[in-house]
């Protein structure tokens, strides 16, 4: 990858693979609670699911997610046990947020990080798809300066704002998440120029 290809502020134009990375990395959508399957899942179903929505943070070589973690992180108590070996929506949720930010934080981190979010008292399903919410933004600012930069704000039962320490680290960790993703997918753009 040459210098002209990567800007301070993101890919600049002319390199259509950069291009094209930035118009995908702009239009992530991960699975909202509402979005998910309404059955249970087996596991095989559960790690398919999640491997197909963290697709655009993957890298050749690396497995995402595998049984075997998860039977660890419910052993760990980072995700909720299943039930009769079946998987909800909630499980489903739980292991997109806990593979997602293992990829910048260490299982102590993301588990500390957990258990502050359900411990909140807070609507899970709505701090769950507004956290989606922005990391997808936080990935199309890191290409397009001009992307939209909302702030995550979390609300209560009521609808009313609340928790903003966890907001704010929240945030915090969808950025983080968001520099890895663009780092390690622009990196790979020029392995294939080597």
């Amino acid at each position: 990858m040459t210098e002209k290809t990567v800007g301070p502020r993101g890919p600049r134009a002319g390199d259509a693979r950069l291009e094209q990375l930035a118009r995908s990395m702009g239009s992530v959508h991960i699975a909202r609670i509402r979005e998910m399957p309404r059955i249970e899942l087996y596991l095989d179903q559960l790690l398919t699911l999640v491997s197909q929505e963290l697709e655009f943070m993957a890298v050749p070589g690396e497995t995402l997610v595998t049984g075997s973690m998860v039977n660890n992180y419910v052993k760990q108590g980072v995700i909720p046990a299943p039930r009769k070996k079946r998987y909800t929506r909630r499980h489903v949720a739980s292991l997109l947020f806990v593979c997602a930010l293992k990829r910048v934080f260490s299982i102590s981190q993301v588990r500390s990080l957990a258990s502050l979010v359900w411990g909140s008292g807070l609507d899970l399903e709505e701090l769950y798809d507004r956290s989606c919410a922005a990391l997808e933004a936080a990935l199309a600012r890191r290409f397009s300066p001009e992307a939209p930069a909302p702030a995550l704000e979390l609300v209560n039962e009521a609808g009313e704002p609340a928790g903003p320490e966890l907001a704010w680290l929240l945030q915090a960790a969808m950025e983080a998440l968001a520099d890895k993703v663009a780092v390690e997918q622009t990196l790979l753009l020029g392995e294939g120029e080597a």
